[in-house]
C-alpha cells in the first residue's frame, strides 16, 4: 500500500487538501507544520488506515524506515517513499467584446484575442493548488472610470453589459504565496501589441490614450526567478514635454513640462536660449526645434534637449519653430506661444509654424509648450502667434518699357527725367498680420476715376497709351485700423509731390499731366510720415459750392445723432465688456421671419408687436398650453420690453445664452478692447445674444447687421470726387424735381419679380406729375426701402384692424421698423399699394425737393438728401438726412441706371464742391 502524507492538526480556515498523491500539509496556531501518513485517503480526501505524526518539524519517517515517533513513542511501520509539492496555478478568464466570456486558461496561456480589434471588458483571476497561504488580487482601470477597487480569488473585475474597454491592470499575491513566488503578466493592447511584463502589482496597458486591451497573458515565477520574457515596457502612458529656457540675469530655470510657463513676465528680461525634450514618448521620433536669434537669424535645427539660442552672449530669442518627428509626428501635435516684448502673450502656434516676431527686435520673455492628440482642439486661440512686419508690393506699367519688376516698401517704380507715362499698377500686400486688404483706383486720361480695385489687379489700361494722372490707396479691415498707407508720386513739370495717405489723392487734376513714378510706404498707426506730406495733389481751380471743407464735414458727420450707419461690418465679431452683462438663464428668440407677440397664448388674442427673427426676449414659463397651432398647444409666456406677452413654440426659442445690459449704457466694440471702434451703443437693461465667453473679460455677441461707420467709412461715401466720374454713381447727383419722362411700360418692364410693386409704374408716373418729382428715382427708392416689394412694411401690416402700406419707410425708425412705419402709414390713410406709394413722394417732396423743412434747405439730390451739405456749411453741425445709412445714396443709383439703360432719359446733374 502506498504511503501519503495530508495535513492535520490545527489547520487554517479555507486550507485545501491535496489529494494527488503526493503530498498535502498545514500549519498550527504556534506555525508548526503537522503532517501525518496514512496509507489511503478517501473521495472526500480524508485519510484513512493507519497514521504516523510528525510535529515540529522533526523527521519521523523516512523512504522504507521501520521505526517513527507515534504518541512519543518509537513504534515500527511500514512506510513508502515521501512525494514533493505540488506545483500552484494562475487560471483566468476575459469577457471580451461580442464573444462574451472565454474559456478559462491557465499558467502563461492566452485569453482574448489578436488582430480582431475586440476589446477586453472584465476578467477574472483565480489560484489553484497554492502550496501556501495566501490570494491572488487585482483590480482593472476601465474607460470613462479609472482603477476599480481590488477584487480577489475570481471574482469580477470589469464591467459587464456597459461596452467599456479595460485599459490597464494591476496583478497582486499575498500572503506567504506573495513571499515564494512573483507574479508576471503582460497585455496586448490597441495600437502598440503585446507589451512588456509587468509583476507584482505594477501597472500593465496604457493610461491616458484611450486604447483598449485585447488579450492578457499571467505566469507565477517562483520568487527572484527570471522572468519570462522583457519586462523593459510594460506600461504606456501620456507623453510629457519637457523644457527649461535661459534667462537674463537668471541663467538656467527649472525645467517645467505640459503647458507650464518658462520664462518670466512684467520683468523686461530676455530669453537667450532653450532645452526641449519627450518624456513617455509611447511610439519612435523625438522633438526638433530651432531659434530666431537677435544678430543671427535662425539657427539651424537640434533635437532632444539640445540647447538652441546662445550663451554668454546677451543675446533675446525672437521667434521660435518646433516640430515633432517619426511617429511621434504621426500621433501628437506640438503647440507653443510666447510671451514677446510689447505684445504680451501670442496665440499658440503648432508644428513648425513660427511663434514670436521677426524684424521687429522684440524679445521673448516666455513660452509655453503641449502637445495635443493628433487633430484635437488647439489650447486656445491660433490667430497670431506670428508677427512680421507686412510688405507693399507694387508694380507699375511704363510707357515704351511694359511692367517693371516688382518693389517694396518706399522703393522707386516707374522711372525719372525719362519723360515716360505710367499706363497702369498693380499693387498688393505681404505678410499681412491682420485681415484686410489694399484698394487704389487711378485717374486715367480721358477716363477720369476708375473704379477702386484691390490686392494685385491692375488699375489703369493696357495697350491704350493713355497717361495715369492721379492714385487713390486705401487698406481696408483690421489692416486700415492699424497701418497708414502712405504715397507720393512723381508728377510731370512738378517732380516728386508730398506724401498722399489713406485715400487722399496723390498727382493733378484737370491739368493733363502724366505720372511718372511712385513709392508706396506702410507705417504703422500714427507714425511719421516718410517725408514731407504738403500738395500731394494739384488740381485746376475749382468754385467752392459750400463753405466748408471735407474734412470739417466729416468730422461734423462723426458727431451726427443718430450716428453715421453701415451694413459694411454686419458679419463681423462684435464685443462687449464681460463686467456690463449679467448672463440669464431664461433667454429666448425669435425663429420666425414675421411673428406677432401676443396678450394670450391663442391667435384670436390682441397683438402687441409684430416682430422679426432674431429679437430677443425673457421666457418666464416655457410650457404654457394654449391654442393648438402648428399640432402643438405649446406657448412661450414671455417678457418683451417689460411687457408680459406670448408667442408660439414653433414661432420661437428657449435656452438661448442671453445677457442684460447692467450699466446705463454699454458700447458695442469691434474688438477685444476699449480703444477699438464703437459699432453701438445700448441702454440699460438691453438683451443681447452671447456667442462665445471666455477668459478675456469680453463677451462675444451677436448684434444687428447696422452699426456705426468709421470716418473713412464716410469719407468715401461723402467725398463727391468718388463719385462724379462713375458712369452708374454719378446719378446720385441727378437733379429730382426734373422728371424723366420714361413710361409706365418701361417702369413695369423694370417691375418685374419685385413683389408687390410689380405693375405699379403708373403709381410712380403719378406721383412725379403730383409732386415734381423724378418717377424713376421715386421707384429706385421704394425698391431699396421695401426690399425689391418684400418687406413687412411693402406686403402689408395689419394696424387697427386696417391693412396699411408704407413704400419708402416714412415713420420707420431703426428701433421700431414694423411698427411705427405702420403707424405712420394708418395716420397718412396709406389703405392700398397705389396710395402708399403716391402719397409717400408727398413726404419726399414736402421735407426736401421743395425745401419745406425747418431749415428752408432744398435738398433736391439723393447725396444731398443723405447728407445735407448746405445745414453742414451755414450751421456747423448734421441735421435733416433721410438716412443713417452711409451708403443710402449710392444703393439708390442701380435701379436709377438700369431704367436708363431700358429707356434713355435726360439727366441733369447738380455736383456739389467743398471747399479746399
Amino acid at each position: 500500500m502506498r504511503g501519503r502524507l495530508v495535513l492535520t492538526g490545527m489547520l487554517f480556515m479555507g486550507s485545501t487538501i491535496l489529494s494527488d498523491g503526493s503530498i498535502a500539509y498545514a500549519v498550527d496556531s504556534s506555525g508548526s507544520m503537522i503532517v501525518e501518513e496514512v496509507g489511503t485517503v478517501d473521495e472526500n480526501g480524508n485519510p484513512t488506515g493507519e497514521v504516523i505524526s510528525t510535529k515540529d518539524n522533526q523527521i519521523v519517517s523516512e523512504e522504507n524506515s521501520n521505526t517513527v515517533t507515534k504518541n512519543n513513542t518509537l513504534e515500527s511501520v511500514q512506510t513508502a517513499p515521501i512525494s514533493s509539492l505540488e506545483n500552484p496555478t494562475v487560471s483566468y478568464s476575459t469577457h471580451v467584446q461580442d464573444f462574451g466570456w472565454l474559456t478559462g486558461v491557465s499558467n502563461g496561456e492566452m485569453s482574448g484575442t489578436q488582430g480582431q480589434a475586440k476589446r477586453m471588458e472584465a476578467i477574472k483571476i483565480s489560484l489553484d493548488n497554492a502550496p501556501y497561504p495566501g490570494d491572488i488580487t487585482y483590480k482593472t482601470h476601465v474607460q470613462d472610470y479609472g482603477w476599480l477597487n481590488n477584487v480577489s480569488n475570481g471574482a469580477l473585475s470589469g464591467t459587464s453589459g456597459e461596452s467599456k474597454r479595460l485599459e490597464a491592470i494591476q496583478i497582486n499575491l499575498t500572503g506567504e504565496m506573495e513571499q515564494h513566488y512573483d507574479i508576471y503578466y503582460r497585455v496586448h493592447a490597441e495600437t502598440y501589441g503585446w507589451l512588456d511584463w509587468a509583476k507584482n502589482g505594477n501597472s500593465s496597458g496604457t493610461q491616458g490614450l484611450s486604447k483598449r486591451l485585447e488579450a492578457i497573458e499571467i505566469v507565477l515565477v517562483a520568487k527572484g526567478g527570471a522572468a519570462p520574457g522583457p519586462t523593459n515596457n510594460p506600461l504606456i502612458v501620456d507623453p510629457s514635454v519637457v523644457y527649461s529656457t535661459h534667462i537674463q540675469d537668471y541663467g538656467w530655470l527649472a525645467g517645467v513640462s505640459d503647458g507650464e510657463m518658462s520664462g518670466t513676465q512684467g520683468k523686461a528680461k530676455r530669453m537667450e536660449a532653450i532645452k526641449i525634450s519627450l518624456n513617455n514618448a509611447p511610439y519612435s521620433g523625438g522633438i526638433s526645434y530651432k531659434t530666431h536669434v537677435e544678430g543671427s537669424g535662425w539657427l539651424n535645427n537640434v533635437s532632444n534637449g539640445a540647447l538652441s539660442g546662445t550663451a554668454g552672449e546677451g543675446k533675446r530669442l525672437e521667434a521660435i519653430q518646433i516640430n515633432l518627428t517619426g511617429e511621434m509626428e504621426q500621433h501628437y501635435d506640438i503647440y507653443y506661444r510666447v510671451h514677446a516684448e510689447t505684445y504680451g502673450w501670442l496665440d499658440w502656434a503648432k508644428n513648425g509654424e513660427s511663434a514670436g516676431t521677426q524684424g521687429r527686435s522684440k524679445r521673448l520673455e516666455a513660452v509655453e509648450i503641449v502637445l495635443v492628440a493628433k487633430g484635437g482642439a488647439a489650447p486656445g486661440s491660433t490667430k497670431t502667434p506670428f508677427i512680421i512686419d507686412p510688405s507693399v508690393v507694387y508694380s507699375t506699367h511704363i510707357q515704351d518699357y511694359g511692367w517693371l519688376a516688382d518693389v517694396s516698401d518706399g522703393k522707386m517704380s516707374g522711372t525719372e527725367g525719362k519723360a515716360k507715362r505710367m499706363e497702369a499698377i498693380k499693387i498688393s500686400l505681404n505678410n499681412s498680420l491682420y485681415s484686410g486688404d489694399i484698394s487704389y483706383k487711378t485717374h486715367v486720361e480721358g477716363y477720369g476715376w476708375l473704379n477702386n480695385v484691390s490686392n494685385g489687379a491692375l488699375s489703369g489700361t493696357a495697350g491704350e497709351g493713355k497717361r495715369l494722372e492721379a492714385i487713390q490707396i486705401n487698406l481696408t479691415g483690421e489692416m486700415e485700423q492699424r497701418y497708414d498707407i502712405y504715397y507720393r508720386v512723381h508728377a510731370e513739370t512738378y517732380g516728386w509731390l508730398g506724401w498722399a495717405k489713406n485715400g487722399d489723392s496723390a498727382g493733378t487734376k484737370g491739368l493733363s499731366k502724366r505720372l511718372e513714378a511712385i513709392e508706396i510706404k506702410l507705417v504703422e498707426k500714427g507714425g511719421a510720415a516718410p517725408g514731407a506730406t504738403n500738395k500731394p495733389f494739384i488740381e485746376a481751380d475749382l468754385t467752392s459750392s459750400y463753405n466748408i471743407t471735407l474734412n470739417d464735414a466729416i468730422t461734423l458727420q462723426m458727431k451726427a445723432n443718430p450716428a453715421p450707419q453701415t451694413d459694411k461690418y454686419s458679419n463681423a465679431p462684435a464685443y462687449v465688456s464681460s463686467q456690463s452683462i449679467t448672463v440669464l438663464n431664461n433667454g429666448g428668440s425669435i425663429s420666425g421671419t414675421e411673428v406677432n407677440l401676443r396678450t394670450s397664448p391663442n391667435t384670436t388674442s390682441s397683438i402687441f408687436a409684430t416682430v422679426g427673427k432674431g429679437i430677443l426676449f425673457k421666457v418666464l414659463d416655457d410650457n404654457v398650453l394654449g391654442e393648438k397651432v402648428s399640432g402643438s398647444t405649446k406657448w412661450y409666456k414671455i417678457e418683451y420690453t417689460g411687457t408680459i406677452l406670448y408667442v408660439h413654440s414653433s414661432l420661437a426659442t428657449a435656452n438661448v445664452k442671453v445677457g442684460q445690459v447692467t450699466t446705463t449704457s454699454l458700447d458695442i466694440m469691434a474688438e477685444k478692447s476699449a480703444a477699438s471702434h464703437i459699432y453701438a451703443k445700448v441702454k440699460k437693461d438691453t438683451l443681447l445674444k452671447i456667442l462665445e465667453e471666455d477668459n478675456s473679460g469680453w463677451y462675444k455677441v451677436s448684434f444687428g447687421e447696422w452699426r456705426n461707420a468709421t470716418s473713412s467709412d464716410v469719407r468715401y461715401y461723402l467725398d463727391p470726387t468718388n463719385i462724379i466720374n462713375d458712369e452708374k454713381q454719378k446719378f446720385q447727383f441727378m437733379d429730382l424735381r426734373k422728371t424723366s419722362g420714361v413710361s409706365k411700360d418701361a417702369l413695369n418692364q423694370y417691375l418685374v419679380g419685385k413683389g408687390i410693386l410689380a405693375g405699379q409704374g403708373q403709381a410712380f408716373v403719378d406721383a412725379g406729375i403730383k409732386y415734381g418729382i423724378n418717377e424713376v428715382y421715386l421707384m429706385a427708392h421704394t425698391l431699396l426701402e421695401t426690399g425689391h416689394g418684400l418687406s413687412t412694411l411693402a406686403k402689408g401690416v395689419t394696424y387697427k384692424d386696417k391693412t396699411v402700406y408704407n413704400m419708402y419707410g416714412v415713420g420707420a425708425l431703426d428701433h421700431c421698423p414694423i411698427e411705427c412705419g405702420a403707424q405712420t402709414a394708418y395716420e397718412k390713410g396709406w389703405f392700398t399699394p397705389y396710395d402708399a406709394i403716391v402719397g409717400g413722394a408727398a413726404f419726399i417732396e414736402d421735407g426736401y425737393t421743395t425745401g419745406n423743412n425747418i431749415y428752408k434747405v432744398v435738398q433736391n439730390t439723393i447725396y444731398e438728401m443723405r447728407w445735407n451739405p448746405d445745414v453742414m456749411a451755414t450751421k456747423r453741425f448734421a441735421d435733416h438726412q433721410y438716412a443713417t445709412d452711409i451708403g443710402w445714396a449710392a444703393k439708390q443709383v442701380n435701379a436709377m441706371y438700369d431704367v436708363y439703360k431700358i429707356q434713355p432719359y435726360t439727366v441733369f446733374l447738380e455736383i456739389p464742391v467743398y471747399k479746399k
